[in-house]
């Protein structure tokens, strides 16, 4: 039942993640460079990867060593 609930975690925060990296390539290649540099979508993308990395290794660690009291602790988490 966790790996469930942890693949729904990630699955609801790579869904996003992966809209907005579609929508922002989509717009850059339809619209040509004028919008994409108005919009600074060449910056975004790393930025996007750095924040997603940084918030998934907060989070991995945060439930490394600080675990609910009501979960069962797993620590190959």
């Amino acid at each position: 039942m966790m790996l469930f609930r942890t693949i729904v975690i990630w699955a609801v925060q790579v869904l996003p993640f992966c809209v907005g990296i579609g929508v922002a390539g989509l717009s850059a290649h339809l619209f040509g460079p004028i919008i994409a540099e108005t919009f600074s979508i060449h910056e975004l993308i790393p930025t996007a990867l750095i924040f997603f990395a940084v918030a998934a290794t907060l989070g991995w660690i945060g439930s490394r060593f600080w675990p609910e009291d009501r979960m069962y602790y797993n620590p190959l988490l």
